[in-house]
């Protein structure tokens, strides 16, 4: 190396050494202030990324607590819609109950206030419910015209036992023998169902029976009972519009068709003065 300074130092004037040396000098802090300068500028950057960073995590704390809210938000929102459903539900079916219940209160509300009324002063019977004349039909014989030589007294009150679209007037007998009941079936031999009493027939626990024109006029003449001879179609209508148990007045004068009336609590009075409850 000393030979080349000296060779050097021989070929560059001091002057020139001289200037290259401040220029260095003046390079170099000239690079120094451009590093300290820019040094400054990233510190600068560096404190506000920094500043951003702390806001960005607590955007991003803030996000997830907002995630975990909402995550318990979906939780209960689901138990709710599941609660929600079942009461909807539960809603609903009592809805069905309630109406499935007014329905069958409306129904025996119906069968309580319906019987039928025979007027012997218009000879007419008539569909009543409460003391509303739903229907009314003439009638050819009031009171009831006796058949097969049936002499039994006419009750002022019966009731309807049973309905039978066709049936015929022979009933099967049950009693009681030793302890043991004992069925006779009807011997009907070898008539047609509905030759003495035609369709729609109402028996009541007297001898009065409703029914639709006979079939045959000499069995209907022969079998024991009181009828009315009904037409066909108001026998019809009496049978789709009365039930079992539905009671059927004679009412020979205004002042007994009152007391025969129903009452509030939906019973009857008998002429005797005896209540008769549905």
């Amino acid at each position: 190396m000393d030979p080349i300074a000296r060779s050097f130092r021989q070929k560059v004037p001091p002057l020139a050494s001289i200037a290259l040396g401040v220029l260095l000098i003046i390079g170099t802090a000239g690079i120094k202030n451009w590093i300290l300068r820019k040094t400054a500028e990233y510190r600068t950057d560096l404190n506000k990324l920094e500043k951003y960073r702390e806001q960005v995590l607590i955007a991003q704390n803030n996000v997830l607590s907002l995630k975990d809210l909402k995550e318990q938000d979906v939780v209960r929102f689901r138990a709710g819609l599941s609660g929600t459903v079942q009461s909807k539900r539960a809603l609903y079916e009592a809805g069905l109950s309630a109406q499935e219940e007014k329905r069958l209160l409306e129904k025996q509300l119906e069968i309580m206030t319906t019987y039928l009324m025979v007027d012997q002063e218009t000879r007419r019977i008539s569909l009543m419910r409460g003391e509303q004349v739903l229907k009314s039909y003439p009638l050819a014989d009031v009171p009831p015209r006796a058949f097969g030589g049936y002499n039994k007294p006419f009750p002022n009150i019966l009731r309807i036992i049973s309905k039978e679209r066709f049936a015929h007037p022979e009933r099967g007998r049950s009693e009681m023998v030793d302890g043991k009941l004992q069925w006779n079936p009807p011997q009907v031999g070898t008539s047609t169902r509905s030759n003495a009493l035609g369709e729609y027939v109402m028996f009541t626990q007297s001898g009065l029976i409703l029914h639709g024109p006979p079939h045959n006029a000499q069995e209907h003449a022969a079998f024991p009972h009181l009828c009315f001879e009904l037409p066909l179609a108001a026998a019809r209508d009496l049978y789709r519009n009365s039930f079992i148990g539905t009671k059927i007045l004679l009412a020979i004068a205004k002042t007994e068709m009152v007391s025969a009336l129903p009452s509030s609590n939906h019973s009857f009075a008998d002429p005797s003065g005896a209540r008769l409850g549905r």
